[in-house]
């Protein structure tokens, strides 16, 4: 939706048009000072940001025009070309106005929504390195597996702070084949979406300390791509810790500034991979058959080793993570305060499938959510014993069916009747333009985000803080989920 100081500017754009090409009546000397007035206070609150370059091209024009026509006396009178001229003109100007409108329609800067809990959100960024572990990802012996984490977590409202910005570097965000998808200046406003989360806040002192849950991200994606679901977890009173990694996301951006590019030979591998896997998918989302969508499945997981060897990398990164917080409190700000004994963890996608590993190979994890992942990995040679969620899009539905013999606990299953696989991160509501273009699923965003948040914070409530919750005795409360509970024992 366009805000109301970019109504103002394209409000004084449409009178300058009018009064230069028709009308006249109005001084030009009060035209110019209200162009000039309009726009600096847009940049004053908004910012500069590439949606409004088409209406700076048109200010200036209208600068120009009147500037040019400024000394020039009144005219009472004008021929019928001359008029036929200034109308022709006038609705050039004006078809050219319209246009401007259309990227802050499709780009438009939107807040994150405040989240639901009790507490505001504060959030930090602290920095693992394995000097254990070389990385595998690089061909240089030398290197060690290294990477940020950033940790939203409870805190007390806040006194004359302001909240950070949705993605400070935006320029980051970079693609696999930048031919083929957007260029980076269309995630420019990024860096002036306002979140609720404030940077380095103390911890709030209402618990001595709250339960910790681990998210992984979808492939290719970046922590900052999910602040939704850490926003809502952190005001309910949990500690979200999610890991940026190097080489096979996008780009990531080191402590010390240093971006480090998604690798070249990942590049080349996940296009092979894209290739085997892609026409396996379409068969599987072609099939009505149950029986045949299972085999699918099962020949997806054993198609090729790409995602598999990713997954094992993360695996490795967040149980590091989990050993170091054990033997080393981090920083004044969190010591004491990371409930280990109350460890949960969720992912969507390809984040999604490490749930399911990490819960497979590490008790320590007490309860795991899957948003939307296909489950790679050693599931179906072995046994998840924690509680487990599965949260489907539409299209994806049951695709990991083919291991519900391998729980040994409570199962449960929904389905989001409208829901596409996009719809589990934040593109729903920073990025609008995701559903015209086909990557969301039909269902309204605030709906879709209060089914997320619904499901997973009672989740987590009733498997880390043990509080009991009604929203899995029933059938669902919401008309677009299809759930199912089921309960395993060994």
């Amino acid at each position: 939706m366009i805000n109301l100081f970019e109504i103002l500017v394209s409000g004084i754009l449409l009178l300058s048009l009018i009064n230069s090409f028709l009308s006249r009546r109005i001084k030009k000397q009060g035209i110019l000072i209200m162009i000039f007035f309009f726009i600096i206070i847009d940049l004053l609150f908004n910012g500069f940001r590439w949606q409004m370059n088409p209406m700076y091209v048109l200010a200036f024009i209208m600068v120009l025009i009147n500037l040019i026509t400024l000394k020039k006396p009144l005219r009472r009178s004008f021929t019928k070309k001359q008029k036929i001229t200034k109308i022709i003109l006038t609705v050039i100007g004006i078809l050219f106005l319209i246009i401007a409108t259309i990227p802050l329609i499709l780009f438009p800067i939107v807040d994150l929504p405040e989240p639901s809990g009790q507490y505001a959100v504060g959030t930090t960024y602290l920095y693992f390195k394995d000097t254990e572990r070389s990385e595998s990802l690089t061909e240089n012996p030398d290197d060690y597996r290294e990477f940020a984490t950033r940790v939203w977590y409870p805190a007390d409202v806040p006194l004359d702070e302001k909240p950070v910005n949705y993605r400070e570097y935006y320029s980051t965000i970079g693609f696999i084949d930048p031919a083929a998808l957007p260029p980076t200046f269309i995630f420019g406003h990024y860096n002036l979406v306002k979140t609720n989360s404030y940077l380095d806040l103390p911890v709030s002192n209402k618990l001595d300390s709250y339960p910790v849950v681990f998210f992984s991200v979808g492939f290719l994606a970046d922590y900052s791509d999910y602040q939704l679901h850490m926003e809502e977890l952190a005001s309910q009173g949990y500690i979200v810790i999610s890991l940026n990694q190097p080489y096979e996301f996008q780009s990531v951006v080191q402590p010390n500034g240093m971006i480090i590019p998604f690798s070249e030979e990942h590049a080349e591998k996940y296009t092979q991979h894209m290739e085997e896997i892609i026409p396996l998918w379409e068969k599987f989302w072609s099939s009505n058959d149950e029986e045949e969508k299972e085999f699918i499945s099962k020949e997806i997981l054993e198609s090729e080793t790409f995602m598999d060897n990713i997954l094992r990398i993360r695996t490795k990164d967040i149980q590091f993570v989990v050993d170091e917080l054990e033997k080393n409190e981090p920083t004044d700000l969190l010591y004491g305060k990371l409930d280990l004994d109350n460890l949960g963890i969720f992912g969507h996608s390809m984040g999604g499938a490490v749930v399911g590993q990490v819960c497979l190979v590490d008790d320590r994890f007490k309860a795991g959510i899957n948003l939307d992942g296909f489950q790679w990995g050693d599931v179906t040679n072995g046994n998840i014993n924690q509680p487990f969620m599965i949260m489907y899009s539409e299209p994806f539905a049951y695709a990991n069916n083919f291991i519900l013999d391998n729980f040994n606990n409570t199962l449960y299953q929904l389905v989001i009747e409208g829901s596409s696989h996009a719809n589990f991160d934040d593109n729903m509501v920073v990025m609008p333009i995701t559903k015209q273009i086909g990557m969301l699923g039909s269902i309204d965003s605030a709906r879709m985000r209060d089914i997320n948040n619904e499901y997973i914070v009672s989740f987590f409530d009733k498997y880390l803080k043990n509080e009991e919750v009604t929203l899995f005795d029933n059938d669902s409360k919401f008309s677009e989920v299809e759930f199912t509970k089921q309960k395993f024992t060994s």
